[in-house]
């Protein structure tokens, strides 16, 4: 296995580093991974490393600024960032097959990108519409609680969305953080808000196959949810699968949990299988 560090720019003017695995054996297709909001993706690299042993050229990359929590970066420029790893896949790789692995916000924009048309399987993780009237009434107080108390409140007091306040690493841009709140605030999430922005949609030009994952126990990914996200690619060949964390040796999936280290032994050798069928 290879491993390089290759800077695109983006149609949004921003450099990006894109992590491109490459198997030492003949190439059976390129695999691109479009991480979660603020996900690092370096969480994807165990996933994006089973691929490349299996014969794919594995790439990941972070959005513009996503780890940058102090910066102005808004979700218009991460839809320029998806296509420009798009266009980059189909011009250095064009006789090869491609797919794209999106986790979260990382499927929910591929309609976003014209080009993802172009790919010949698209696969969502745990994609799904956020509006909080999707929950059951205590998991909607809950994230009530956290929209309009504590993302107001460390966004004021910091500047940004910072995790540290529950412990743990990470945090969030303040406009994502804000635009992602007002958005699960409203039924149709997104769809509004880039069309009130003359962002092009290009979710009906999707005719290759588009397969959803949901993740059972996944808190906030429900199943009606992950369908609104699937429902959006209006031509595609499209289907829906909800995973059950215990059926792949694992206790609980979560929102990540489909790219743990643990699911390699069962999980990922049924993605592969779904891959190349």
């Amino acid at each position: 296995m290879k491993i390089d560090t290759i800077q695109i720019t983006s149609k949004s003017g921003s450099t990006i580093d894109l992590t491109v695995r490459k198997p030492d054996a003949t190439i059976k297709g390129i695999v691109q991974i479009n991480t979660g909001t603020c996900i690092p993706q370096r969480v994807y690299w165990k996933f994006a490393e089973y691929l490349c042993k299996n014969g794919y050229v594995a790439i990941t990359y972070d959005y513009t600024d996503a780890q940058n929590f102090k910066s102005d970066v808004r979700h218009e420029t991460w839809l320029l960032d998806i296509e420009s790893v798009c266009r980059y896949i189909l011009q250095n790789y064009p006789s090869e097959k491609k797919y794209i692995v999106g986790h979260s916000s990382g499927g929910q924009f591929l309609g976003f990108a014209e080009s993802a048309a172009q790919f010949d399987k698209l696969f969502l993780v745990a994609c799904a519409n956020g509006y909080v009237g999707n929950l059951s009434f205590t998991k909607k107080m809950g994230m009530l609680f956290f929209w309009k108390i504590i993302v107001a409140f460390t966004v004021r007091i910091y500047g940004y969305m910072n995790n540290e306040i529950f412990g743990v690493k990470g945090g969030f841009p303040k406009h994502i953080i804000q635009e992602l709140g007002y958005w699960c605030s409203q039924p149709d999430f997104f769809v509004s808000y880039f069309r009130n922005k003359n962002i092009p949609f290009y979710f009906h030009t999707i005719k290759n196959k588009v397969k959803a994952y949901h993740l059972a126990d996944d808190a906030i990914a429900n199943r009606k949810s992950c369908a609104y996200i699937l429902d959006l690619y209006t031509h595609a060949d499209k289907s829906m699968e909800t995973l059950q964390a215990t059926d792949y040796g694992l206790k609980k999936f979560g929102h990540r949990g489909f790219f743990f280290p643990k699911a390699e032994n069962k999980l990922w050798p049924k993605f592969l299988a779904e891959l190349e069928a």
